[in-house]
């Protein structure tokens, strides 16, 4: 499984020898160095073992983090230590030996056909690579125990991503993230991954693995680690600050962490030897991960894209990627966010020479820049640009800061610090081709600094005519009337907009066609499953498998909690699936079943007000005692008020009186009276709102003072004007 001595070096001048027998050898030779590494597998699938078995039979004990190296002439053992080699080679291990070779190139002729000609040939070629098996099911072994691969959401959304990979009484997770919160889900912060199934197993979970550092990746991390009694997380600088960033003092004190190298560590995990290697994304340090497992090796893609000259990241390791693909993989769980879009992603780099070219053909004007907090990329390089041009960076809102600092304390960002400050009075004090403001706000998000700055509610800054605003993002999907509006509303301020249609200001995150073809070529996996998006960017990304020769029967489009079983011999759909429910963060609460209840509640009086009705019910006849009281909020207009809430009193009295004749309990009575209502309600003015129907208990002999009949007050309840509207004059 792994291979020795240069394998960079080694990519361009590789060459394979297979004899016509899967059990043969493969000969990996360097034709520079005449010299040949030889490995004897029984078959693929004792391949796919080998670095498992190999490396878990007493060799790694503890789950730390280790470095390999490696020797060109004499075989080695898997490192045992737990301190960092100097060396970033990587290490052979106790079976592996390195030979000579007398030979420098492979002689393909001994074993080719020489009868086959160029039409049989072509047949051949496009033969389907491997036979076709109606019932995979008849592969698996009697009392085989799978590798299990399940997603608590995150399959089949771009957010809340959280995969769990699990072996007999081993766990591992991979990222935990958190989606925000639709506008339909009236109140609710955001959502997280239902880690019910977890919380039942916990001592089992050997670590969670960080592939960057995203909210949708790294926001659960908080809500879920208490939980499960704080396994360790695997993570990189970057990602473990915005993790600390976001937790309480005691959780930050009781988290356990390692910090990984994705160049040059393996982690060995109990059952389980995962190979971090990088990718390209919006954020530094992002990478996936290898995991060699007993049944075959696992790739766990999220976010990446290719980026062969990053601005400020190193290029993804696609000569790692590449050998790790020779070493067969036999699932690979790929992104689907760009399925859709054709060719490749565009370069950071690029996106930052046209930010560059904006602000240097504005030498005159204030400049507001207005980016995604999360893109750190973006932030590094409009920082640099800035400092270049002798700007001032005024920096706006609370996450943008937090960033920025992170980044200076992890030296992506090294520039002098009067430089960067916060925005306040001075930038009007200042010149006005010395200031640059970055801020958030490019969605229109209500409480974003540009959204306040473009409504002037922004108590530090204004803008002002003239000044030059740049948006440097895409429109996220189902937000475009929004940010139209916010196009609007700074259009009307005479100002000089710079938006992204104009220029190439920003470009995906994200893998596009010709990029996930790619890293399909280079990992060659025997099985697929698209994920990370919904099911018309999943069966794209399936159709992209299928353009690369990968069987349609091997191509897997697995639910959130559906379980993908690996056995030695298939990968099989379960018929097994878990329950998910759909956690919610409202405030400082956490809700499971009970937020649909809640969120359709807050929805129905958002849109048709909600009215009480308060009957007051002697003790001893069940007879109504005085008038009914009625308040209502958001649901008629004041110049209605007095008519409708007489209609509504009338119809539940006489209700109530008619239900109370055939001895009815007042549960149901009342239950019978909303129903009753809603239907009149609706007759009357068209809409439906919340009615709640409560009682009280009164002894009438008790009572002091009689009960006012005609309290006409106390049939119309509060105006308009007492709720908080303006009374029609």
């Amino acid at each position: 499984m792994i291979t020795t001595q240069g394998d960079r070096e080694m990519h361009s001048n590789i060459s394979i020898n297979l004899s016509k027998k899967n059990n043969s050898k493969r000969t990996y030779s360097n034709n520079q160095s005449h010299t040949a590494e030889t490995r004897t597998y029984n078959s693929r699938n004792t391949s796919s073992q080998s670095l498992y078995a190999q490396a878990v039979n007493g060799q790694l004990k503890n789950p730390t983090p280790t470095r390999r190296t490696t020797n060109s002439t004499t075989s080695t053992n898997w490192t045992t230590t737990h301190t960092r080699a100097t060396s970033s080679t990587r290490t052979t291990n106790s079976t592996t030996s390195t030979t000579r070779s007398t030979t420098s190139k492979p002689n393909y002729t001994q074993w080719a056909d020489k009868t086959l000609s160029s039409a049989n040939f072509l047949k051949h070629r496009n033969q389907a690579p491997t036979q076709s098996i109606a019932d995979l099911k008849k592969l698996v072994k009697k009392d085989e125990i799978p590798v299990r691969v399940f997603g608590l959401w995150g399959l089949e959304e771009i957010w809340i991503n959280m995969t769990v990979i699990e072996y007999k009484d081993d766990i591992i997770i991979v990222d935990a993230g958190l989606e925000f919160a639709s506008f339909d889900m009236h109140g609710v912060d955001y959502i997280i991954p239902d880690i019910s199934y977890l919380i039942t197993k916990k001592k089992n979970i050997k670590g969670i693995l960080i592939t960057h550092g995203h909210l949708d990746h790294i926001g659960a991390i908080k809500h879920i680690l208490s939980e499960l009694d704080y396994p360790i997380v695997y993570t990189t600088p970057l990602a473990l600050g915005l993790i600390k960033r976001s937790q309480n003092e005691q959780d930050q004190k009781k988290m356990k962490y390692k910090i990984i190298d994705p160049d040059i560590d393996i982690i060995k995990l109990w059952e389980f030897l995962v190979e971090p290697f990088r990718v390209n994304h919006s954020i530094p340090e992002s990478m996936w991960y290898a995991i060699h497992t007993p049944k075959g090796n696992i790739v766990h893609s999220w976010d990446f894209k290719i980026d062969f000259v990053p601005a400020i990241d190193k290029p993804a390791d696609l000569g790692k990627i590449s050998r790790i693909g020779q070493e067969w993989v036999k699932l690979y769980l790929g992104e689907s966010t760009n399925a859709r879009t054709p060719w490749h992603t565009p370069s950071e780099k690029l996106i930052g020479e046209n930010l560059d070219r904006v602000i240097r053909s504005h030498p005159t004007q204030r400049i507001v820049i207005s980016t995604f907090a999360s893109n750190i990329w973006r932030l590094i390089q409009i920082i640099e640009s800035a400092v270049r041009h002798n700007r001032v960076i005024f920096l706006a809102w609370r996450s943008m800061v937090w960033n920025v600092q992170l980044c200076q304390e992890l030296w992506y960002i090294n520039v002098p610090k009067d430089m960067i400050r916060l925005v306040s009075g001075e930038i009007d004090q200042m010149p006005d081709e010395r200031v640059m403001i970055v801020c958030t706000g490019s969605q229109w998000e209500e409480f974003s600094a540009l959204v306040r700055m473009a409504t002037n509610t922004y108590k530090d800054f204004m803008i002002r005519p003239g000044d030059c605003i740049l948006l440097s993002s895409h429109t996220i999907p189902w937000n475009e009337k929004a940010v139209w509006s916010l196009l609007n509303t700074l259009i009307d301020m005479w100002i000089d907009l710079v938006d992204e249609p104009t220029l190439a200001l920003h470009t995906s995150w994200h893998a596009c066609q010709e990029d996930m073809k790619e890293m399909m070529a280079l990992l060659k996996p025997e099985y697929f499953c698209p994920i990370h998006w919904e099911a018309l960017m999943r069966h794209a990304h399936k159709k992209i498998a299928l353009d690369m020769r990968i069987p349609e029967e091997k191509i897997l489009l697995p639910k959130n909690g559906q379980i993908v079983e690996l056995y030695d011999e298939c990968v099989l759909l379960s018929e097994k699936k878990l329950k998910l429910d759909t956690v919610t963060i409202d405030g400082k609460w956490q809700w499971h079943l009970s937020w649909e209840y809640v969120t359709k509640a807050r929805w129905i009086m958002s849109q048709d007000g909600v009215v009480a009705l308060i009957f007051k019910i002697d003790t001893k006849t069940r007879e109504l005692v005085g008038n009914l009281q009625i308040e209502s909020r958001g649901f008629v207009y004041s110049s209605e008020v007095k008519t409708i809430h007489t209609q509504i009193v009338e119809l539940a009295r006489a209700e109530y009186n008619k239900n109370l004749k055939k001895k009815m309990e007042i549960k149901d009575n009342l239950r019978n009276i909303k129903d009753l209502l809603e239907w009149e309600i609706e007759k009357i003015i068209g809409r439906v709102p919340m009615i709640i129907p409560m009682y009280v208990y009164i002894n009438r002999e008790a009572l002091t003072t009689p009960v006012q009949q005609n309290d006409e007050e106390e049939i119309i309840g509060m105006t308009l004007e007492e709720q908080g509207g303006v009374e029609e004059k």
